[in-house]
């Protein structure tokens, strides 16, 4: 199964251009079997993605609701973004991950380091986590993104060498354009939720980046 699991809509993203009901075709139409919709802080609901589902007359691709959420130490230090899986509410982004990851994990849900090693516009250390992740127990990272070049692949490889966690593929999409540049193969079923954080959990997956030629 090929999934692209963080995706930003206009729904409840500003920051992103893409069409709910069009995030659902595209991913179609480039052969993913499931997405995830991925709002800064805040979680689609279910009733909300049967809706969108059914405005979009996809059929046989599965929308699970997901988060980004942006969190912060005691003292307001950036300390990365990171995906969520599982966790039944919108999370805000006011939150440090030593709170985060005890919440999710609570619930059986898992976090994903978003775009660790994704550079600052300046080029001065990384919007994101960087190498401060492998301090975290997370559930695993993004290991190709759009923005990563040879660098940052070695980087995220590096710590999934060192931590023995998954390692996922996204688009990090806010454009439609982008859905499913990078995936991960999944290669058990993945049914719903549940199914997806296990799946992660126990790393039966890959991450590919078809910008790059499947790396």
């Amino acid at each position: 199964m090929e999934m692209d699991l963080h995706i930003h809509t206009n729904r409840y993203s500003g920051c992103s251009n893409i069409n709910p009901v069009d995030a659902l075709v595209k991913a179609a139409e480039v052969g993913l079997d499931a997405i995830a919709l991925t709002e800064h802080g805040i979680r689609w609901s279910e009733e909300s993605i049967e809706k969108l589902i059914k405005k979009s007359g996809v059929k046989n691709l599965i929308v699970f609701p997901g988060q980004e959420v942006a969190c912060y130490s005691a003292t307001g230090a950036f300390q990365g973004e990171f995906l969520v899986y599982g966790y039944p509410d919108s999370l805000g982004s006011n939150k440090s991950i030593e709170k985060l990851i005890p919440m999710v994990h609570s619930v059986d849900g898992v976090v994903i380091a978003a775009h660790p090693f994704k550079k600052n516009d300046t080029g001065d250390g990384f919007y994101g986590s960087g190498h401060r992740v492998a301090e975290y127990s997370i559930d695993g990272i993004e290991a190709q993104h759009p923005s990563y070049g040879d660098e940052e692949r070695m980087f995220a490889a590096q710590i999934l060498e060192k931590k023995k966690m998954a390692g996922i593929g996204c688009s990090d999409a806010h454009d439609v354009r982008s859905i499913g540049i990078c995936r991960t193969i999944f290669k058990g079923q993945v049914k719903d939720v549940a199914s997806l954080c296990i799946e992660i959990r126990e790393c039966r997956l890959e991450a590919i980046n078809l910008k790059e030629g499947g790396k």
